[in-house]
């Protein structure tokens, strides 16, 4: 399980470093065809683009800690059964 959470980190982290840092590109990726003229994005909307990748990167952060967590701890040993001779 750990190991298919990393393969899908690398496209959501790609993403989302991508959306920090290109905010207008990354809102209008695979939606630039619906425009003839892109529209220009507010300062507001640029700045909730870059929280909402930052808190995005953080939760699968969350996400993963969690999974390496689980995938680590040992499991409880089994009970004994009594069996009458």
């Amino acid at each position: 399980m750990l190991f298919i959470m990393i393969v899908f980190s690398i496209p959501v982290y790609g993403y989302g470093i991508w959306s920090l840092y290109e905010p207008e590109e990354s809102y209008f990726f695979l939606d630039r065809w619906r425009y003839k003229e892109v529209p220009e994005l507010s300062d507001i909307q640029i700045k909730l683009i870059r929280i909402g990748s930052v808190m995005g990167m953080i939760i699968w952060t969350a996400i993963i800690i969690v999974v390496a967590i689980d995938t680590f701890t040992p499991d409880p040993p089994l009970p004994s059964i009594d069996v009458l001779n």
